[in-house]
């Protein structure tokens, strides 16, 4: 099948935003450049921008679908990000006992093998469960393990080569010794949930940690005499770090701050969803527990952020919004993301030969469209 978007611009890989037709055939980009061969379906684009589709690295879950389930179908939640602009997620599991949480990788794989329509999965991130018991966030400490190798490796051959992140708190004894098997694996091991000190922090990444989690959120925070996670994650080159732009988690300054310090290519946004997001406020109980969504932020009943609600195009205009370019967004959105779970040479960018996933932005950059694979969602 073949469709040619005529008449727009196109948010190109290599040249940026450029005037231009883009050929999409059998799922792929087949040509990008000017006056292209009409072919199939012709669809006039004129006024609309073309740019990568959004990848999510960090979603929990959204519209009732919970990605954590131990044999629940994802379709909804799928199909509301896609129809959001998200054309990949990475379905991402919270703190949970050993074998619920090999059931929920088990369930993650089913869906990925099942390939219902909407968002594609794009494997497996673990948010935990070696994690500090004093930066749990809204996870329950119960569920906190001791790290061992044993469990380590029931997780990573359980995964089958999907896992693509697990987070990690470095000062939790035990941890260090488990970076090894986690990049022998193939994995990237995240700082995260941690009360680390710089030094404990800079340990793990000398260690081969790549990644940080969640930025700012669930760590030691910075002082001029103790920098915290906080100073080794915005002075080391060598991490790239999450970033959640709702301006709920973090304030347009530490966003700021955070993209200044790090530069465009080492921020990957995230969402960090729930399974609240996209239902509106009200209020929901999640495995007993009560949580609070009002005003695009979720809460305990004892005021602890547990979550967030927006999804990712969300961030996305928030950044645009605040004056950063569409290439810039892009990049934290799409492309570093793409990069970071081993996949930028299929999608994250506009490229012949990659994968159609594609988003149409009016002037405003208000979302006209959505191509998953080169079908429109």
């Amino acid at each position: 099948m073949t469709t040619l978007l005529h008449g727009g611009k196109i948010l190109t890989e290599k040249v940026g935003l450029i005037r231009g037709d883009l050929m999409i055939r059998d799922g792929k980009i087949a040509a990008i450049g000017e006056n292209l061969p009409s072919e199939g379906e012709i669809l006039d684009i004129t006024g609309l921008t073309v740019a990568p589709g959004l990848i999510d690295t960090h979603n929990h879950g959204c519209m009732g679908t919970e990605f954590a389930s131990e044999d629940e179908h994802f379709d909804k939640g799928l199909q509301y990000l896609a129809e959001s602009g998200i054309t990949t997620v990475v379905p991402t599991l919270r703190c949970l006992p050993h074998r619920r949480m090999l059931l929920a990788i088990e369930n993650v794989k089913r869906e990925m093998d099942r390939g219902p329509r909407g968002a594609k999965i794009g494997g497996i991130n673990m948010e935990g469960p070696f994690l500090s018991p004093n930066r749990i966030g809204s996870m329950r400490p119960e569920n906190l393990a001791k790290p061992e190798k044993k469990a380590l490796l029931e997780y990573l051959a359980a995964c089958e080569g999907t896992l693509r992140s697990i987070t990690m708190a470095p000062e939790v004894e035990g941890v260090l010794e488990l970076v090894d098997e986690v990049l022998f694996a193939g994995v990237n091991p995240s700082i995260g949930h941690t009360n680390a000190t710089f030094e404990e922090a800079r340990a793990m990444a000398d260690a081969g940690a790549t990644l940080v989690t969640h930025l700012f959120n669930a760590m030691s925070g910075f002082t001029h005499r103790a920098p915290g996670v906080v100073g080794e994650a915005l002075t080391d080159d060598r991490l790239t770090c999450e970033l959640i732009c709702d301006y709920v988690h973090n304030t347009p300054a530490a966003v700021d701050l955070a993209i200044r310090s790090k530069g465009i290519d080492k921020i990957v946004m995230i969402s960090d969803t729930g399974r609240m997001s996209g239902l509106g406020d009200g209020e929901y109980i999640i495995e007993g527990h009560k949580r609070i969504v009002k005003d695009h932020l979720c809460m305990t009943p004892e005021g602890v952020i547990a979550g967030s609600v927006c999804n990712l195009f969300y961030d996305f205009k928030n950044l645009l919004n605040h004056g950063y370019s569409l290439s810039e967004v892009s990049r934290m959105a799409s492309l570093n993301p793409a990069r970071v779970i081993g996949v930028d040479h299929l999608t994250g960018s506009i490229a012949v030969g990659k994968a159609a996933d594609l988003i149409l932005l009016d002037e405003e950059c208000d979302l006209k469209g959505v191509f998953v694979d080169g079908q429109r969602v």
